[in-house]
């Protein structure tokens, strides 16, 4: 199960428009003890919707973008792709690590994809919290 919060991170949309989705029968979940929660099967199939699933790419985009631009840094970053081969049950497994990992620290941006195979990961924040991510991740 994924929050709002979570699905947020993930997507790179705000909780907002996340709620627009909801309220407009796009964005499928439950509201628990006041807090929206969303399937893995849910959240498949809303991050899949053709309406939706430009918004998503560009905020994607957008994160490597603003990396690259480097106006706004006011310390070392690093922004880190990966690509990895995975089965749909192994991609989320890592999605959810790094979801989780980034959710623990502020200021750090994090994007899942998943297609054909493929897992696509996108990690952008402070040097210090990337590398002790991926140390986590890699130590697992």
């Amino acid at each position: 199960m994924y929050t709002i919060e979570q699905l947020s991170l993930i997507t790179g949309l705000t909780t907002r428009t996340l709620r627009n989705y909801i309220k407009s029968d796009i964005l499928h979940g439950s509201k628990e003890t006041g807090t929206w929660k969303f399937t893995e099967q849910q959240v498949s199939a809303f991050v899949l919707h053709p309406a939706v699933r430009p918004s998503i790419q560009t905020k994607h985009h957008a994160i490597v973008y603003d990396f690259l631009a480097g106006q706004d840094n006011r310390e070392n970053e690093l922004c880190i792709l990966l690509e990895l081969l995975l089965d749909e049950r192994e991609a989320k497994e890592v999605a959810d690590f790094f979801c989780n990992a980034a959710s623990r620290r502020s200021h750090i941006r994090f994007a899942f994809s998943y297609e054909s195979g493929k897992a696509h990961y996108i990690l952008k924040g402070a040097e210090a919290d990337i590398s002790q991510i991926m140390k986590e991740y890699y130590g697992r």
